[in-house]
């Protein structure tokens, strides 16, 4: 069994316990750096290369597109036959997988489009220009939020998107998912949604897939929603073979719709702890096991490593926020270490203001990891844009693009092109096609003529020859070559490259297509796409997940930054045990070197005077040993600051409740009329039930209470 010592080779006792534990419902707690992909690709081999389970019988799920393409390429290497199945993938892409087989059911096409976050935008905005509402600053964002809530607590599907559904389009969120289903255009929570109301409702499907998978994985699982959990907690029903994988000290997204308790409390029949940390220096790790150690609501367990203790960790003290932006710039010259192995991590975007005029100052490289989405830069948008309108005939990209380079397709040839497609019940595409005679414009012409031949070479060329030929006939190569910013004209080369890589990567599938590439392409997220130029990295914390760096520096370390006092008050015990594991997560992202700092002075952003956070004085043992060399003329007297501020914060808040009771009748100015459930003891906040809305938390300084009359 050369195979099966090849395969346990390097493995932990604990680990090589969980690759063998195949059967039941099994929780892996794998703390930071303990080798959990490992453990993840090794069971995968183990079911496939020693148990003779087909590839096509395992669901495999991971959290980024990138950890799945990462996973692909272990197992390519372990398994015998040297490549996975279609279903090592995403939550979000497994849905795609399942729904073009299976969205037919409620009437959509299997060719259905993918709406990332900037075509919702441009929907959100499409429907208020209709509708005559003012567009004021931040109301798309905010009526982006309310269509993602009021999707996730109502049936929405079965009020609009069924073929027997009597959509009322009344409401703005109504108009709002009635034009999406014009287009048959999913956004990410639909994809999700579709699936799981389409398994609910018909039992042959259900039964379909659930027989297809005898095994279920699924890793950073404590990240995962509810609608999540019940999906591949619903595929799991037939076998009973679920495999999950998280740590709840790495819960960090709660705020978007993560409950990490399901982790926390889930019943396994057989549960495995992965102690080992293959990554960090042993000094790094008893820093980040003495902060997390606070935490109530966890899962107990400590890291171990056989790793050395290694280079102390520095917690710099600055008197003002340019002397730390400074002392960073200095301290990092002084490591001789490429700038690509360096990362400097925050609680808030706003901090990187100081660092990067610094940064520029002192001539130090350095690259927002995670500003302005590869994929949703102007200059990709426009190119992808071409190679839908190709290949699915939209109208948003059609309206994007038509004018792109400019055309003289103003807004009058716009309202009567939509005009006649609306009449006509084609696509605003096919509505110019047919009407070039009577708006006689020759580029007009040049563009349908480009997009036709395009359609009839899509199924002879590959995809990188159809985009280099879009780029270059339609004009818009040559408008971004003679743009000013040169950055736009390289964006579109390193898209060519990505496609290139992309078809060399799946040279091998079948069905590789046009659609298909726009079906993953449309699912990559900011953490997916990311050029490793010999830059300084600086990023928020969340945006750090899962990445790992030879030095970090967690930057801006005060208490109310980190601890966010906001989150605090808004959530209590659980918001402050969030925050931690914010900061555990920063610490554990460190291979060989942690550096703290914070600073002196006044935080314009939440008016406090500032002081050391909490946390850096929580990186000690029970026995008060440090694991931090101060570095700056530190007064111990700082502390007692700290101590103010959290007292502050813990204050019982104000009798807001004075009329909040249960049952009592509010307004809210966007979620309309609703009854209170109850009112949160520490945080203040009122839970109210709508009826378009569900529950909702909220400030109960936003809600007003609406007078009740004794009369009969």
């Amino acid at each position: 069994m050369d195979y099966l010592k090849q395969l346990f080779k390097g493995l932990t006792e604990e680990q090589e316990e969980a690759v063998k534990a195949t059967e039941g419902h099994i929780r892996v707690v794998a703390g930071a750096g303990s080798g959990k992909t490992r453990t993840l690709v090794s069971r995968y081999s183990y079911l496939t290369g020693v148990m003779g389970v087909p590839q096509s019988d395992i669901l495999c799920i991971t959290f980024t597109n990138k950890a799945a393409q990462e996973m692909k390429k272990r197992i390519t290497a372990y398994s015998p036959g040297g490549a996975t199945g279609d279903f090592v993938t995403t939550i979000h892409g497994f849905c795609v997988k399942f729904l073009r087989e299976e969205i037919y059911r409620i009437g959509y096409p299997e060719n259905f489009i993918i709406f990332d976050e900037e075509d919702m935008k441009a929907l959100v905005k499409e429907v208020l220009e209709e509708c005559g509402v003012e567009r004021k600053s931040g109301i798309v964002g905010n009526y982006m939020d309310e269509l993602a809530a009021f999707k996730a607590a109502t049936p929405y599907i079965q009020r609009f998107i069924l073929p027997s559904a009597l959509a009322d389009d009344s409401a703005l969120l109504g108009k709002m998912i009635l034009r999406q289903k014009r287009y048959f255009a999913l956004d990410f929570d639909d994809l999700l949604f579709f699936t799981l109301h389409i398994l609910d409702r018909f039992a042959d499907v259900r039964e379909k897939w659930q027989r297809q998978f005898q095994y279920v994985m699924v890793d950073e699982v404590q990240d995962c929603s509810k609608p999540e959990w019940s999906l591949f907690s619903a595929l799991s029903e037939i076998y009973h073979n679920l495999f999950i994988v998280g740590d709840g000290d790495q819960a960090i997204y709660e705020w978007r719709g993560a409950h990490p308790e399901l982790f926390v409390q889930y019943s396994p029949d057989r549960e495995y702890y992965l102690k080992q940390n293959f990554r960090s220096q042993a000094n790094i790790v008893c820093v980040a096991d003495c902060i997390i150690a606070n935490n109530k609501n966890r899962l107990p367990r400590t890291s171990v490593t056989m790793r050395a203790p290694g280079i102390r960790t520095r917690f710099y003290h600055c008197k003002n926020e340019g002397d730390e932006a400074l002392t960073l710039a200095k301290e990092l010259k002084k490591t001789g270490l490429p700038w690509k192995s360096i990362a400097v991590l925050y609680r808030a975007t706003y901090l990187s203001r100081s660092i990067e005029q610094t940064f520029i100052r002192e001539k130090i490289p350095y690259i927002i990891w995670g500003g302005v989405r590869f994929f949703e830069r102007k200059e990709i948008k426009d190119a992808l844009s071409y190679l839908r309108l190709v290949a699915l005939d939209d109208d948003m990209s059609f309206k994007r693009i038509a004018n792109v380079p400019s055309r003289k397709i103003g807004k009058k040839t716009m309202a009567f092109l939509k005009g006649y497609a609306s009449s006509k019940g084609c696509s605003l595409f096919t509505a110019l096609a047919e009407n070039l005679d009577r708006l006689k414009n020759a580029k007009a012409a040049q563009f349908v003529s480009l997009i036709l031949e395009a359609r009839q070479e899509m199924d002879k060329i590959g995809i990188s020859q159809m985009l280099e030929n879009l780029l270059n006939c339609s004009g818009l190569l040559a408008e971004y070559r003679a743009d000013t910013e040169e950055e736009r004209l390289e964006n579109l080369q390193e898209l060519l490259k990505s496609v290139r890589t992309y078809e060399e990567e799946n040279k091998d599938e079948e069905n590789l297509s046009l659609q298909t590439y726009l079906q993953d392409i449309a699912l990559y997220t900011n953490a997916d796409y990311q050029k490793d130029d010999d830059k300084v990295k600086l990023m928020t914390i969340h945006q750090a997940k899962g990445l790992e760096f030879p030095l970090v520096w967690i930057y801006g370390l005060n208490e109310g930054i980190l601890p966010s006092h906001r989150t605090i008050r808004e959530r209590g015990v659980n918001g402050l045990e969030e925050e931690r594991r914010l900061m555990y997560v920063a610490c554990t992202r460190a291979m060989d070197r942690l550096c703290f700092s914070d600073s002196e002075g006044f935080n314009v952003q939440n008016s406090l005077e500032k002081y050391p956070s909490r946390f850096i004085r929580e990186a000690k043992d029970p026995d008060e040993y440090v694991y931090y060399d101060i570095i700056g003329k530190f007064d111990p007297s700082l502390w007692d600051g700290t101590d103010r501020l959290i007292a502050a914060l813990e204050k019982p808040a104000p009798d807001k409740a004075s009329g909040f009771v249960a049952g009592a009748a509010v307004h809210h100015s966007i979620f309309g009329d609703g009854e209170v459930v109850s009112q949160d003891e520490d945080s203040g906040l009122v839970t109210v039930q709508f009826e378009d809305f569900g529950k909702r938390r909220l400030n109960p300084d936003l809600l007003t209470l609406k007078e009740t009359s004794d009369e009969i």
